[in-house]
Parts: structure tokens; sequence; C-alpha cells
């Protein structure tokens, strides 16, 4: 992918004005009307894309509960910013969209609607000054992360915090939710992310931390994704469950009023021989609940016209999502906290919404599928925008080339030392010469030889553990055999599964993209190709996802004179790691 090409100008853009963000939401708006088109046939999708042209529509309307945040958006989507000050607002000087001339009087109204907003918005004012952390692991003053914690508090409309890997982004978010109650007793809060596992572990987390008050707070819409908690009460926290609890209250109170409740209300469909949720409880448990976990597609379900807004909107994974996705969760909050990082995956697309992508103009297309987190978070004044620098998961030779390559050098170490002898970063390599992968131009991506590598490597590691293991008590290692591949991914794990080693490894393989916010104490990167383009390769946020997943050792399978031809900067660094022999 031709990074420095991204923010290329569509070829259509009249000449004399500057693409803005507005523009932006108009180019999301035409996609997806495409998209919509495409999907038809599915109206489940169809449901989602309409919802999202809806908060679009009123986000690009002011119609969204911070009318500040669009002004900011607009303001540094095209603007870097000043080491003077930015002048943002009704005075600001902005050039960059054509406007009719307003009258004095009209001018004059303006200003006192805006004045009347700001007086408004200032008695739900959410800058919170903290003193001390509440979480035990923010009492190291070499580690940044509570600073950087402070100045997203006392941001009073939009804060974006970029956590690289294992810098603690879910401690992060339990951490401002927890100084947030502690300001503000009675804040609404609104957890939400693009993906489910990202939302449930958050709250699960907070559970851990969080005493009876908190879990009492709180409610995940509409289950969990996840199956396995770190907390014994984060089930209970789930909005199912939660609605069973308020009939079984009622039936113990009021036994008779109950079930004429019951029976003259609208109840749920059946499903499975059991009666959903319906969703007119779902939102009436949502206005009850002080913190509330969802999916950004899913907000709606939970509110309507008489909802009240939330005071703290928190987007985990922003990166991966859509801007329509951190849109609709952005336009339900006073202050919005967007977390994640554009150094790692952007967002995916399914078949549709590529097709869709297909039909517009190339430069439009670049922009939508690439998102512009990037983009806004370095223009951002320093008070609105930090970034997590201490990691604690990689070893500090993995960290390292982690740091140097994706983040300036910033990323400091906490990791020192391991309780296994696996702490490799190399390659296994292999001569093709003769042996084609694929076969053909756009022939299956499956190598056998990588497969036996991985295979072959992942046996002697057992052997090894167990021959140590005989000598004292060890724990299971986890290992992570990642490529970029599906026809890879399912050859690889056939061949796993044959493997007699459950014991003393946990294997998984997968791609990438399912690979990101998880760990494994060693990863094994399948390359795969042997021919043809490297375009996978090329994209360094996926190769900064699959070596970050390790904790301890990263061994990369595939040919080094097929991928020294391609002549890619992340590539080339990579390829200065020697080869790896098991002693």
């Amino acid at each position: 992918m031709d990074h420095a090409n991204n923010h290329k100008l569509p070829q259509s853009m009249p000449e004399g004005r500057v693409f803005d963000f507005i523009d932006h939401l108009d180019d999301w708006l035409e996609y997806l009307t495409k998209v919509l088109e495409l999907s038809k046939d599915d109206r489940q999708s169809c449901v989602k894309y309409e919802r999202q042209i809806k908060y679009l529509i009123r986000f690009r309307q002011g119609a969204n509960s911070n009318i500040n945040h669009n002004r900011l958006l607009h303001h540094y989507y095209s603007n870097k910013s000043l080491q003077e000050g930015d002048n943002i607002g009704f005075n600001g000087i902005d050039d960059s969209r054509q406007r009719r001339q307003l009258s004095k009087e009209a001018e004059q109204k303006v200003k006192e609607i805006i004045a009347e907003a700001n007086q408004v918005m200032a008695l739900g004012d959410m800058a919170v000054k903290l003193g001390a952390p509440i979480q035990k692991g923010y009492n190291d003053r070499r580690d940044n992360a509570f600073e950087v914690i402070k100045s997203a508090m006392s941001a009073e409309d939009l804060y974006f915090l970029q956590g690289p890997p294992g810098t603690g982004k879910t401690t992060a978010i339990v951490e401002m939710i927890l100084q947030t109650l502690k300001a503000k007793p009675n804040a609404r809060i609104l957890v939400a992310s693009e993906t489910h596992v990202a939302v449930d572990n958050a709250l699960d987390r907070l559970c851990i931390i969080g005493d009876e008050s908190i879990h009492s707070k709180m409610m995940r819409y509409p289950r969990y994704a996840i199956t396995e908690y770190e907390s014994e009460h984060t089930a209970g926290t789930a909005a199912e469950i939660r609605a069973n609890e308020v009939w079984n209250q009622a039936l113990e109170f009021a036994p008779q009023l109950t079930n004429v409740l019951y029976n003259v209300l609208d109840q749920g469909e059946l499903e499975d021989g059991e009666v959903k949720v319906p969703r007119w409880q779902f939102k009436n448990l949502a206005d009850n609940h002080q913190i509330i976990g969802v999916t950004c597609n899913q907000i709606d379900h939970l509110l309507d016209e008489e909802s009240e807004d939330f005071d703290l909107v928190i987007v985990d994974e922003c990166s991966k999502a859509t801007l329509p996705e951190w849109i609709m969760a952005m336009s339900v909050g006073r202050k919005c906290i967007l977390v994640g990082d554009h150094k790692q995956l952007p967002p995916t697309f399914c078949e549709e919404e590529s097709d869709a992508l297909d039909t517009l103009a190339e430069a439009k297309a670049r922009l939508i599928k690439d998102g512009v987190i990037d983009k806004i978070f370095e223009h951002l004044p320093i008070t609105m925008k930090g970034q997590l620098s201490k990691q604690y998961r990689m070893l500090p030779h993995i960290g390292s080339f982690i740091s140097k390559n994706f983040y300036n050098g910033n990323l400091r170490h906490h990791r020192e030392e391991t309780d296994h002898d696996f702490t490799h970063f190399g390659w296994f390599t292999y001569d093709s010469r003769g042996y084609r992968v694929p076969i053909e131009h756009g022939g299956v991506l499956e190598n056998q030889r990588e497969i036996e590598i991985i295979t072959h490597s992942l046996v002697e590691m057992c052997s090894r553990r167990k021959l140590t293991g005989a000598k004292s008590k060890q724990r299971k290692l986890s290992v992570a055999v990642i490529t970029p591949y599906r026809a890879q991914c399912r050859a690889l794990r056939e061949a796993v599964n044959r493997l007699d080693i459950r014991e003393y490894l946990a294997v998984e393989v997968d791609t990438v993209d399912a690979f990101q916010g998880r760990q494994a104490d060693i990863v094994f990167f399948s390359f795969v190709r042997t021919t043809g383009p490297a375009t996978f390769y090329a994209d360094s946020r996926r190769m900064n996802v699959a070596i970050s997943r390790a904790r301890d050792a990263v061994y990369l399978i595939g040919d080094r004179k097929y991928i020294k031809s391609k002549n890619i900067n992340v590539l080339n660094m990579l390829l200065s790691l020697a080869v790896v022999e098991f002693e």
C-alpha cells in the first residue's frame, strides 16, 4: 500500500477549495448508499447501514450531543495545531468552504445561539482534575500512563489516547471510568467499540477493580461474547440477566400486578423455546444504569428521544472502527475519548463493502478504507492527545524492534526476563527455487514447506518442555501461529491438530486480523508466498500487529530471497534479523 498518497485529493475536486471533513462525511454518505444498494437482499445488513446513514446525517447537521465535536473534527481534519494556539469557532478564520455572507442581525443571532449552547454545555463540564490514581499499578513515577490519563480527563470535549501494543489500554480505560465516577458520581458512561471482545474485556476488568456499588451500575448489552471471565461478577451484568432480575424482583414484591403487566406489555419473540427480552425493556434498563457497554453499531438499540445523553463516551479500538461507527458513539456523549492505535490494523470491509468501494474514485475509496484517525491524531494539539509509552508485554529485544520501527523509539519496556528457554527473534528460512506458491496467478496460497518447518519446531519445543518438565513443574506455553492467508490458516490448523503437543503447548492458528488485541508467549509468522506481489506485507500496520503479539519469541518463516526482492521497508528491517537454530 502506498502510504505516501493516502490523502491525495480526489481528481474531481474543484480548484480553489480545500477538501474538508464535511466533504469526507459526504463521501461516506455516498459510499453507504451504494453499500445499501448492494446489500438489499440482506435485511439485517441494510438496517445497520441505514442506521449509520442516519447518524452521519445527524452529525453533519449538528444534531449530536456536543457541537464542539463537529467544530474540532472539522478544524483538525484540515489544519495542524499551531504552537500559539488554534482559533476554532464562529470567529475563527475558515476559507476552506465557501459560505454566503450573513447579515449583521443574523450573525449576532448565531453568536447568541452559540453562547447559549456553550453555557448549557458548561453545566455538564466534563473536564476533571485528578489527584491520586485509583489503581495501584499507576504508582510507578517512571511510567507516563497516569500523566496521559490526567491529560485525557482534563480535556473538555475530545481526547485521542493512543495505546501501542501491550501498553495497558484496558487498564487506562478502567482508570478513566473510576476517576469519572469519583469526580461525578452520577455520570452516565458509555463504553463502545467496533468489536464485542474489546467491550467485554473493559467491563470484565472494571468488575475486578470495582466493588458492588460499581457492579450494580453496569450493564453489557445484550450479552457478553467472551465465555471466560476474570471476575466472578462480570456475567451478572449482562442486560439479559438484568432484565430477568427486574421481573423476579417485581414478582416477589407484587406478584399479581407483575403477572398483569407481563401479559399486557409487549414481550420479545420466541426463539429456541425461550422468550427474548423486548427492545423497550433494554432501553429502560439502559436508562437506569450508569455504565453501559455496547458495540458501536448497537448503540441505537438502547436509545430513543427520551434517553439522556452520556456524560462520557469511551470508544476502544477506534482505529479499527469505520468513521460512521465511532461517530455513532461520539454523537451521544458530551465528552468523547477515542482509544486505539492507528499504527495497527485499519477497519475491515466485507465483500459488499469492498465492491462498493470499487465504484468510488480512487482517492475517496482510499480515505474511506484507511480511515482518518491517524490524520486527525497528528493534527491535534498536545492537550487533546497522548500516547501510552511503557509496554508490559514484549521482552526488550522484541519491544525495541517494535518501538524503533513503528513508534519513533518512544516505547519503554517493563519485562526483562521470562520463565522458559525460547527467546529468539529471527528466521527459519528455506530455498524456494522450483517451489512456487501460488503455483499460478490467483492460485491457492498454501505452503507445505512452511507448515513442515512450523510443525517440526512445535514438536521440538514440546520435547524440550517435556525434558525440563521432568525436573520441575512448568506452565503450558501459549503459541500463536499467524499467517495472512485463509488457505494456509486452514492447512496449518489441520497439521497442528494432528500433533501430540497439547500437554505442553497451547497453540492457536489464525490470521493477523483475528489476533489483534491478543498475545502469546511465542509467535510463528508464516509468509507463505514465494512468488508474486507482496501487497499484504507492504502494510506495515499488519506486520506490527503480527510481531507484537509475542511476549518472548518470534519465529519468521519464509524465503528470505523472495522477501528481499520486494524491497519493502518493514521487510528490509526484518531481514536484518539472524537465522535461528535451536541449540
